[in-house]
């Protein structure tokens, strides 16, 4: 009997930690991470006609269309390192795309999804509380301060908030996270693939909770 084949897909509200959770998770299971964003940086790194034409939505600051991030992701699932399983993190992020990726899989992966669960309050805390400065520093108001008081510690400029992390906006983004997780939760649910984490704990204990629940799926 063959040894299954693991999918395991990582989603989460905006400041849940998926990437950083993730990029742990691929690192102990030996699994490529694949994301949108992964894709994306491929196909115009190799300039390809799907990354030229990806590249025009992104310039307008519009979604790239289903139709072409299928054709990136199949053109990855091709690659050998996904031989034995792999992890996706931001995709699939509607019904239509969970759809799509169950075609291109078929029944070559047993798929698991891994939600991480954090509520709107300490979304927006996370969110609203990042600061960021010009040379590519980050920091948080009340995790990460930095030394003085908005001024950034590497460069001494004066810090500031990011468009995307300001509350109306990340209200905004969590009501889209909560229409388009909807498909992922019910079809995690109907076949008893679902696994759920508490996002709020300290990151060490998300990353006990992820791997001792993902072990007993393997073991089976």
């Amino acid at each position: 009997m063959k040894k299954p084949r693991f999918i395991f897909i990582f989603f989460g509200p905006p400041g849940s930690g998926k990437g950083t959770q993730s990029d742990v998770l691929g690192a102990k299971l030996g699994y490529p991470v694949i994301s949108t964003g992964e894709l994306l940086r491929h196909e115009e790194k190799i300039k390809s006609a799907l990354g030229l034409k990806a590249r025009r939505y992104i310039k307008k600051g519009e979604l790239v269309p289903d139709e072409l991030i299928h054709k990136m992701m199949q053109r990855r699932l091709t690659k050998r390192d996904t031989t034995k399983g792999f992890i996706l993190d931001g995709y699939p992020r509607d019904a239509k795309q969970l759809d799509d990726l169950l075609k291109l899989t078929q029944t070559k992966y047993e798929i698991w999804l891994i939600e991480i669960k954090v509520s709107d309050k300490e979304v927006i805390n996370r969110m609203s509380g990042r600061r960021v400065c010009d040379c590519g520093a980050s920091y948080h108001l009340i995790y990460k301060p930095s030394k003085k008081s908005g001024i950034c510690d590497l460069c001494g400029k004066k810090l500031y908030i990011r468009e995307d992390d300001k509350p109306a906006v990340v209200r905004e983004r969590l009501a889209h996270y909560k229409d388009s997780a909807t498909p992922l939760i019910a079809y995690g649910k109907k076949y008893k693939r679902l696994i759920s984490i508490k996002g709020e704990q300290a990151i060490v204990k998300v990353k006990q909770d992820i791997n001792s629940k993902v072990a007993k799926v393997i073991k089976n």
